[in-house]
């Protein structure tokens, strides 16, 4: 599955089985109903009904403002929960946050019911989603943003009544929204998914939220198989949940990518654009071995996982097939299988002409002739978001025990396949896909995320014979510590840094003020209305690693194929809260009474003035996972990206994934980022830290393994080696890496701080871990070389 696996193990040391499998999307709740419905001819498009008001988001003219132009997605009407979630329900014992949306906790319950757990087994537990597809997340943010300004506006000099007004207001936009007091914050990522596996799974499991766009879902699944193989847990649960919302149909269509004939066809002619669609899975993972011994079901055995970016392209938003081409090879190599050895690929196959041309030519160029199936699921289904690379892989997991792979329904042809000659067919009838052939049958899964991370599953139906070169066996390989960067307000020099360093408090101003300075071209090479339209984490991401080639060179020059940005963040965007009220504009006015509409217009027009209307660089100015893509799209690195979310430990998190990821061989460099872009009141309550205790910065580390930085005459720092406990045993000499540590706080970033602030111990040795014995990775530090750890800086 990975590129290097412990010495000394037996035959099924890298293969990992799937025993457990849920899904939820609508007209299908289960994996049987979704093969049901793939096997149809009717797609499951609807409009919202109750879930929104339709005329407050839609417009028949495309070029209206603030406003899309489809009426029709994929929405779970008719969801029925698996029966220990619905005995919850008719309980009230099932928290808010669990019912955010619920369908992730149905999922985990179905992928739950054939899996055979013993007492002492460790768990890891990995989601794909974002804030930016939660329309609970949205409702929440606008009831933070709204009635505090329009309270403002009312009764600026009167804090009592400004009080009531803001209170009675946030009363009315939750009731409007249909729901209750619940904390703003436990609509977030972080929040949500460990509740949907509350009482289900230990709380102290190996966790993380990952955010790779539309690819998030199978980079969940490869950090799942990753801590398998490293021996880190014994039952990995992995997946998706995503959700279609008012706003991300807006910003999708002012990229003309949703479908203006309300229908999504895949490879075909009549291609027009792609709808959105809820959407949520999740797969149960033990190794090959152990579920053999168990006796579970082994719905199939998953072989090879690539990852890759686009690196530079033509735009952040446009797909490479350099970059798409990396992730077949890659899971191709670490599977030993070859182009000749794949039966079926259930493509990304959005339905956007230029998407999916780009992606059958790749495939096309990347497979034998004539060898290939291909196929997608959303000319049905719709595009499931976060959630559709593990829609696939219940599709193909369930194809291969039907022993069918379904003809691709709806397809008029030839469409774009014209393009690839014989390579890639498109089955306009379902093919017989029989057990026990000379060869095990395999099923390839694809998925592409916005900002160029690919993704690419190889699946067999039991222990492939291996074609090609067995990936290599190495010995030890320590991850090292290369180099740091940091960006603070004032980009304070060495001398005022070692303060934050050495007393964990900001050296000059906390914030960069109400707007994010543009950072020098030089730094973002974007032309000034796309700037205008980014997110200020997006901007800081790319200031901070223009200051750290500055400072150190590009010390991934010699690596950039195989270099990979794991970026932390938590928290709404900032600049995704002032276009949200945008887009909601309409829909909030309508519901206000006088004098609360006059007070929101006026605050309204002044919003507008400084927050551009929704453009074709919205979105992807939004998308958090964008933040560490556009590392990798400046520096034309094409290693895997995401970012991930675990709340205040999300630094730690995105250290423990990088250092996983490196030893694993599946990257040869990573870049670690942590951003805190906003410390805007509403962000702050919206949290729920004070507004006085959030500071903004950037600080990027660069790790390598010791064998790489030596054979590019790289000087390693410090050694680093990462766990995940439940409660972290602390050194004398630990720097706690939560926003308990210090009086100001970078909220997700603080962990990757705690790391570069561990560098300047005078100690031999330094662990890093989450504050207030919270779970999460825990670092352990150690010299390179037996000096002190502690890095000399060059000056700037």
């Amino acid at each position: 599955m990975i590129s290097r696996a412990p010495d000394g193990e037996g035959p099924h040391d890298d293969r990992v089985a799937v025993v457990g499998m849920g899904v939820a999307v609508p007209g299908a709740c289960d994996p049987e109903e979704l093969w049901k419905l793939l096997c149809g001819d009717r797609p499951v498009f609807d409009e919202p009904s109750d879930r929104f008001r339709l005329d407050s988001f839609w417009s028949a003219d495309p070029a209206a403002e603030d406003r899309g132009y489809v009426r029709t997605s994929g929405f779970l009407h008719d969801f029925r929960p698996h029966p220990a979630l619905a005995a919850e329900i008719a309980a009230g014992t099932l928290s808010a946050a669990a019912q955010n949306p619920v369908w992730l906790r149905h999922c985990l319950l179905q992928a739950r019911d054939t899996v055979t757990a013993r007492s002492t087994d460790r768990y890891a537990y990995h989601v794909g989603t974002s804030a930016l597809v939660g329309q609970r997340t949205d409702e929440a943010v606008l009831a933070e943003c709204v009635p505090r300004a329009v309270a403002e506006r009312l009764h600026r000099d009167e804090p009592a009544r400004m009080a009531e007004a803001e209170a009675r207001l946030r009363a009315l936009l939750r009731s409007h929204h249909g729901y209750g007091a619940e904390e703003p914050r436990d609509t977030l990522p972080d929040r949500v998914v460990r509740a949907a596996a509350a009482g289900l799974l230990p709380d102290d499991c190996e966790f993380s939220v990952v955010d790779a766009a539309c690819s998030s879902s199978l980079y969940a699944i490869g950090l799942g198989v990753a801590s398998l193989l490293a021996g880190a847990c014994d039952i990995a649960y992995c997946g998706g949940v995503s959700g279609v919302t008012p706003r991300y149909n807006v910003t999708f269509s002012k990229l003309h990518g949703l479908s203006p004939s309300g229908d999504v066809r895949a490879f075909d002619d009549d291609a027009d654009g792609t709808l959105f669609s809820d959407g949520a899975g999740v797969v149960a993972l033990k190794r090959l071995d152990r579920a053999v011994e168990d006796g579970d079901p082994v719905f199939g055995v998953l072989v090879g996982f690539g990852g890759s970016s686009d690196g530079r392209g033509t735009a952040i938003y446009a797909p490479n097939p350099v970059g798409q081409r990396r992730c077949l090879d890659r899971a191709r190599q670490a599977s030993g299988l070859t182009a000749d050895d794949v039966d079926w690929v259930i493509a990304h196959g959005t339905g956007t002409a230029v998407g999916d041309a780009v992606e059958l030519r790749t495939l096309a160029a990347a497979t034998d002739p004539g060898s290939v199936w291909c196929g997608s699921n959303k000319s049905l289904l719709g595009h499931t978001g976060w959630s559709s690379g593990v829609v696939s892989v219940v599709q193909a997991l369930t194809a291969l025990r039907q022993g069918t792979i379904p003809a691709q329904r709806r397809f008029t042809g030839p469409g774009l396949t014209a393009q690839t000659g014989d390579r890639v067919r498109i089955p306009s009838a379902d093919v017989p896909w029989h057990a026990g052939g000379r060869r095990s049958r395999t099923a390839g899964v694809s998925a592409f995320g916005f900002g160029g991370t690919n993704a690419h599953l190889l699946i067999t139906d039991r222990e492939p014979v291996r074609t090609g070169p067995r990936p290599a066996r190495t010995g030890p390989d320590p991850v090292v510590v290369l180099a740091w960067t940091a960006h603070l307000p004032g980009d304070p020099g060495p001398e005022a840094t070692e303060r934050l360093l050495r007393e964990g408090r900001i050296p000059g101003p906390r914030t960069f003020g109400p707007r994010y300075p543009a950072p020098p071209f030089p730094d973002v090479r974007l032309p000034p209305p796309t700037v205008r339209s980014t997110d200020a984490g997006q901007l800081m991401a790319l200031r901070v690693a223009g200051l750290f080639a500055a400072e150190h060179g590009e010390l991934w020059a010699p690596v950039r194929a195989t270099t990979g940005v794991f970026a932390a963040a938590t928290g709404p965007p900032p600049s995704s809260m002032d276009h949200l009220v945008r887009c909601h504009a309409a829909d909030v006015h309508r519901i206000l009474d006088e004098p609360d509409r006059t007070a929101f217009t006026e605050w309204l027009a002044d919003l507008r003035a400084t927050t551009p209307a929704t453009t074709k660089d919205t979105l992807p100015g939004l998308l958090p996972n964008i933040i560490p893509a556009r590392i990798a799209n400046r520096y034309d690195l094409g290693g895997p990206t995401m970012l991930v979310d675990t709340g205040t430990t999300s630094g730690l998190t995105a250290v423990h994934t990088a250092v996983r990821q490196l030893a694993a061989g599946a990257v040869d460099m990573a870049l670690v980022l942590g951003v805190s872009a906003t410390g805007r009141p509403e962000f702050a309550r919206f949290m729920g830290v004070a507004a006085e205790r959030i500071a903004e910065g950037a600080f990027l580390l660069a790790l390598s393994r010791e064998s790489v930085a030596l054979a590019h005459g790289l000087t390693p720092l410090v050694r680093l080696r990462t766990d995940w406990t439940g409660s972290p045993q602390a050194s004398a000499d630990a720097v706690p890496g939560g926003p308990g540590a210090a009086e100001d706080t970078f909220l997700g970033a603080d962990g990757v701080l705690a790391v570069i602030r561990a560098l300047h111990s005078t100690a031999s040795g330094v662990t890093v871990g989450p504050a207030d014995g919270e779970p999460g990775p825990v670092i352990t530090l150690s010299p390179a070389d037996g000096s002190p750890l502690r890095q000399t800086r060059t000056s700037r």
